[in-house]
Formats: C-alpha cells, structure tokens, sequence
C-alpha cells in the first residue's frame, strides 16, 4: 500500500480525480459531505463530513481508526485552513493555517494583497447592515457584494441601485459563515482562470483559461458562469502579464509551496486586477479535466506530490498540445420538470468529452432559481478543432439533455 493521502473536501464534478489519484498507488481516504460514486469504489475510508469543520473530519478519523496520515489535499473544495489545520495536526506538510486563512478569507487577502502593491478592486468590509450601505455610499454604484468566507458566487450579487442594496447585503451576511461581507467596485473585462504552482519562489502555469462570461448578469443580482475556454483569446505577452500578477500575489500571500487558484479580470485597457486567488486546485473539473485535454498537463500526480512534501515533477507541467476544448452549463431558472430520461441514453457526439447533470432532474418537482455558480441544470465538456467548433458540439450536446421543462406544473388547478 502506498502513502496514506486524505482528501478533505470533494468539490462539484471532482469525483472522478479520487479514482486518479488511487490510481497513483495511493491509500486514498475521503472525507466530504456528499461523497460520490467513485470515492466510494476507490477510497479506503470515506467520511460523511463538513470538509471545513477540521475537528469533525479529526473525530470521524479518530472513529474510523485513523491515526496517521502522510499528506492532506482538497478537490476542488474551499477549505484551505481545514487542509492546513489537519495537516500539522497529523504532522504532515501544508501551509501554516494562518496563511491558508489570508488566501481564503476575502477580506485578509485583500488586505495583504493592498499591501504588496496588487492592483484589487476598491473595497470595503462589513460586519452589519448599517457598516456595509456606509460601504457602498462610499464605493458607489455599482458595485459588488460576496460573503468572505464562501466561494462558487454564494452569495455574490450586483447591487445597481440603493433600493436593491438592503435585501442583497443581508442574505450575503447570512450566508457568510463569520457574519462578515465585502463590497467591491464593479469592474468591467475579460476574466481569466490561471492555475499554477509555487516552489522555491518559482511559479509552474499549469493552464489559463477564459472564463465564458456573455451572459454574466441573465439572471441579475447573481452572476452567471457559463464555463471556461482555452486555448486563451489572450496573447502570450498579454498572458505573461497576467502570471507576473498571479506570481506576485501569490508570494505576497507566502504561498509557497503550494497550487495556485486564480480569478483574473483584464480590463479594455490592459489593467489586471486580482479578484480571487487561493491555495486549492481549481474545482468544477476546470484544471483537472478541461485543461488537461487542452494542454496534456495532468496536475494530480504533482499535487499528490506537493500534499506529500515531495519535490514538483516541473517536466510534467510542460504543455505538450494547443487543443480547443470548452465546458459549458446550462443553468436552471424556477423551471417545473414535466420529464426527464436516462442521461446515459443519450447519444454522444466523439468530441464530448462528457456530458452531465448539475441540479439532477426528477419529473414532476420544481427546479431552484440560478443564484450561485452551483445552480446549473446540467454541463458539458466539449472539444473540436476551433473554439468556435467546441461551442458548437457543446451547445448541441447541452439542447440533448433529456429533460422537458414547463414554467408552471401542467396539473395544477388554476
């Protein structure tokens, strides 16, 4: 058996990285809140667990009969101080907690990021209702409300006008779970995924992907994310000034050694800002499935390593194609499910790489409103010889989903 390796936290779409990193050799250990298919069949032990509450995976591992680990890494999952916390409580490498706190905590890494020199969007921070309006006055409008401790866009809103500002800065209070809220201007770009990992001070892209955005405010307060797609609109010079800001942020957080998550927004005359960055793989499928079919650079084997405390296999992260590939979603929107069928009956274009649900349908219930980036219908991941070919599979893969949608339950008595 193989290093003992627990996976705290499997985000949406990442079940299928706890088969590959069992297929590293590892003893693989899951603990997740809604564990999957895969780390049923493939992990040793799974755990029903918060993936962020760290003495609760600590008590069920202690219950399973765990007593020693050799490295500690998230899927996907927004829990770094979980990550890091359980790290040096089994003595294992990982950042100190208090720098997984200053990446994951908006308003601790906007701070320590202001004071590196990091071009952030102006903010402010608030604990009440009163504080963050005082915000907003100050900020103007528009501008953006988010929780600071919570990812996917929960709880993330546009707020245009002062009438829309009170109901948007409570549900964000309540979502947050420390009660405290940021407020950003709104900024207008490209906005861009860049994942990579620090070592030594040395900065190792593994991809950059444009964030599909054209229809960001359809279901405005929240926005909407359609997906990711590379090859980058960016040109290699305009990429590398976009690294150069990951780079500096990321050393200004001390995240090193560590893998990188990144949200990057360019604006039309060529500023970057730094909206997100922190020390987890990207989620939703992004690095570990989209960008790979782009680039050949699988990071599980590397991120195994860096979880173990042993040296980056640097030759690995070597793009070796430039093929397109794009995921996008669908979202959902209140609609009632008259039908749904068997997604596996579905025929497959040979350019999807996959097709699948979000929100799984069941006919005759009422699908939830898009209100964070977790609200999606169904997805896929698409290829083709152009981005433009990639959307086109992918859109005709999406219009496939088997599902029949009303906007009103067909028997109900009017």
């Amino acid at each position: 058996m193989g290093s003992r390796l627990l996976v705290c936290g499997v985000g949406a779409g990442m079940d299928g990285s706890v088969s590959a990193l069992a297929r590293l050799g590892l003893e693989v250990l899951v603990a997740t809140e809604r564990p999957g298919p895969a780390a049923h069949r493939d992990a040793g032990t799974v755990l029903r667990v918060d993936p962020h509450d760290a003495d609760a995976v600590a008590a069920g591992l202690a219950g399973a009969g765990i007593t020693g680990l050799d490295g500690v890494l998230s899927l996907g999952c927004d829990n770094p101080p979980a990550v890091s916390g359980l790290a040096a409580r089994f003595g294992c490498p990982g950042l100190p907690e208090r720098v997984a706190l200053d990446c994951t905590l908006k308003h601790r890494r906007l701070r320590r990021l202001a004071a590196a020199g990091v071009a952030t969007p102006r903010h402010a921070v608030a604990t009440t209702l009163r504080g963050a309006l005082d915000g907003l006055r100050e900020l103007g409008l528009p501008a953006v409300v988010k929780p600071c401790d919570r990812s996917s866009s929960v709880g993330v809103a546009k707020v245009d006008g002062p009438e829309t500002a009170r109901p948007l800065v409570e549900r964000a209070l309540r979502l947050s779970r420390s009660g405290r809220i940021v407020l950003e201007e709104f900024l207008e770009g490209t906005e861009h995924t860049a994942v990579a990992f620090l070592a030594d001070g040395v900065l190792h892209p593994v991809g950059f992907a444009d964030r599909d955005y054209r229809n960001k405010e359809l279901f405005a307060p929240h926005f909407l994310e359609s997906g990711d797609t590379l090859p980058t609109a960016l040109t290699a010079e305009q990429v590398r000034e976009v690294l150069a800001v990951v780079h500096t942020a990321a050393r200004a957080l001390e995240l090193d050694p560590a893998v990188i998550n990144t949200d990057v927004l360019r604006t039309a005359d060529g500023e970057v800002f730094l909206l997100e960055i922190t020390a987890r793989i990207t989620g939703a499928r992004i690095a570990t499935e989209v960008m790979p079919l782009s680039t050949g650079v699988d990071p599980l084997p590397n991120l195994a390593r860096l979880a173990l405390g042993r040296p980056l296999a640097v030759d690995e992260l070597v793009p070796t194609r430039c093929r397109a590939v794009v995921q996008r979603f669908r979202p959902v929107d209140g609609e009632f499910v008259a039908w749904a069928g068997d997604l596996g009956q579905v025929p497959r274009d040979p350019r999807v790489h996959d097709l699948f649900w979000g929100v799984r349908p069941r006919a005759g219930t009422r699908l939830p409103r898009c209100g964070s980036g977790t609200d999606v219908l169904g997805g896929v991941i698409a290829t083709g010889e152009s981005v433009a070919e990639a959307e086109s599979v992918a859109a005709a893969a999406l219009r496939s989903l088997p599902v029949r949608l009303e906007t009103d339950d067909p028997n109900r008595e009017r």
